[in-house]
């Protein structure tokens, strides 16, 4: 029997009571000062030249550049406070542990946050199901007058300190456990897949909500060029304000938006759904998306910042579904999360992930094309064909007391599979030399396969059956090692000598029941 190592759950360290009470403390006393930051997650993360499919360290030289792969769960409340069960809004905001998410993300070997950015202070999701009455905002509210809330409007020209203040201590608290940061600075979602009138009437820009006399009346005067100058120039100044608050933080990444509008329309039978008596289309974002990463890039360059990697996800929804990412591939984005292009909740990127080319860092986010989830066979085939898969957790709504499944979100349990092997992925992600290796499903007869030929080779072996397969492996000795994914357990398996290039063939050991990963790895002399 070969040795065995399992990557079960970790015992961490606890907080220091110091830092955890920063993480918790009131909106009227967080501190608005910045101070500088000397130990922290390495950034800031650029694409990697010589393998364009990951990110790498700014800093480091050609010679040692290694390839930083992400994965991590992420939830609409990561951010902000007041997302909960029914239609209507809380008394008191609900809030999700910060600190206890961190944990969470550390236990299941975690890298990447995607920080939510949610506009509304009034809207629902899941046919009513839940509320999203976020808060806080990025702007004072001052009145006079009452915004549809019942409390005060807001003053678009004066920014909210407390907002920023929480943003950057969420990015330092992930960046001192190693976890990179994407901060999403718009949303889209809401705006019009929210269901009416709280789609417009709950957003800050709305007329009857702020005392500017900025007045948009659907996604079209939000993101869709041309702006009203005046609503522009709001957009840029928070801009401004997001990139000052975190622009010296090694760990940021930016996103533009979550499901922006794509120039297409629903059918009737989705906007009924929505609650919308007819069909509706809502213009197209892609420009808008376009210049905000060009108006990112400019003020960074121009304040003499680091430049950080921007995204550019899902648009929803297109006039062909089929092309939806083809504007993602073609974008000035850095790194990209593709939506479904053939069929959902079962489509290729769930089932069987399409590999990487190099053309685009892809952040592959269930978000956009499997509404219940993840598990522990998509995270892995995502990494296999070259992708960071990162997973919509509706498990974690409330992670101190998951809620009841019956409220219409997936039970935190069902989502553990997935999670775990998001770490384990990272785990062989760090043991093996990434930066080096290429999807190629050619190399296998199980069509998973992440190589450099010759030298180290990761295969999965997706069938519940134990059965043969080959690998077409390059002449030399290799160790072996085999990873039940159920289990969750590694286990070597002595060498395999191979005296000519070929199609050698493998048959995991009897304890590897289930979908297992082989790891071959060049025997050093």
């Amino acid at each position: 029997m070969g040795r065995r190592k399992h990557y079960g759950t970790s015992s961490w360290q606890k907080y220091k009571q110091e830092e955890k009470e920063s993480l918790h403390m009131s909106e009227n006393h967080v501190s608005s000062k910045i101070t500088p930051f000397s130990e922290y997650a390495p950034g800031p993360l650029v694409v990697c030249a010589t393998n364009p499919r990951y990110f790498t360290i700014a800093s480091d030289s050609a010679g040692s550049q290694k390839a930083v792969y992400l994965t991590g769960s992420h939830i609409w409340n990561n951010f902000h406070d007041g997302l909960g069960p029914g239609p209507a809004c809380s008394q008191t905001p609900e809030q999700n542990d910060y600190g206890a998410y961190l944990t969470f993300l550390k236990e299941h070997g975690h890298n990447f946050i995607r920080l939510w950015r949610w506009e509304h202070f009034k809207s629902q999701s899941v046919g009513g199901g839940f509320h999203l009455c976020m808060t806080p905002q990025p702007w004072q509210r001052t009145g006079p007058g009452l915004a549809k809330d019942g409390k005060p409007r807001f003053d678009l020209s004066r920014f909210d300190d407390a907002y920023f203040a929480r943003l950057r201590e969420r990015v330092v608290a992930a960046g001192k456990e190693g976890i990179y940061v994407a901060v999403m600075f718009f949303d889209g979602w809401g705006l019009h897949l929210g269901p009416p009138p709280d789609n417009v009437e709950g957003h800050p820009f709305h007329t009857a909500n702020n005392i500017n006399g900025i007045s948009i009346t659907s996604i079209v005067d939000y993101q869709v060029l041309p702006l009203d100058s005046r609503v522009q120039e709001l957009q840029e100044a928070y801009l401004r304000k997001v990139v000052d608050t975190v622009a010296d933080l090694p760990n940021v990444l930016y996103e533009v938006a979550n499901e922006s509008s794509g120039g297409g329309a629903v059918d009737e039978s989705f906007a009924d759904a929505l609650g919308l008596t007819e069909a509706t289309e809502w213009g197209d974002s892609t420009a808008w998306q376009f210049w905000v990463i060009d108006f990112v890039r400019r003020y960074e360059q121009q304040q003499g910042y680091d430049k950080h990697c921007i995204g550019m996800t899902m648009q929803y929804p297109v006039p062909d579904q089929r092309k939806v990412n083809d504007v993602l591939w073609s974008s000035p984005a850095d790194w990209i999360s593709p939506g479904y292009d053939d069929e959902i909740p079962n489509g290729r990127w769930m089932t069987n992930p399409p590999e990487n080319q190099g053309r685009k860092i892809v952040l592959s986010d269930t978000d956009h094309y499997a509404p219940g989830g993840g598990d522990a066979l998509w995270a892995w085939k995502s990494f296999l064909r070259g992708h960071h898969p990162i997973l919509m957790d509706y498990g974690i709504i409330d992670i101190v007391h998951p809620l009841d499944p019956e409220l219409g979100a997936p039970s935190y349990e069902s989502l553990e599979p997935a999670r775990y092997a998001m770490g384990d992925t990272l785990c062989f992600a760090s043991r093996i030399q990434l930066i080096a290796m290429t999807p190629r499903s050619d190399l296998s007869s199980t069509g998973y396969a992440l190589a450099n030929p010759g030298e180290e080779y990761l295969v999965l072996q997706p069938n519940e059956e134990v059965s043969p397969f080959t690998v077409t492996l390059e002449s030399g000795t290799y160790t072996i090692e085999w990873l039940s994914i159920s289990l969750r357990q590694t286990e070597a398996d002595g060498e395999k000598f191979v005296e000519r290039s070929g199609a050698i063939s493998f048959t995991p050991k009897a304890t590897m029941t289930g979908p297992c990963v082989l790891y071959l790895k060049r025997r050093e002399g």
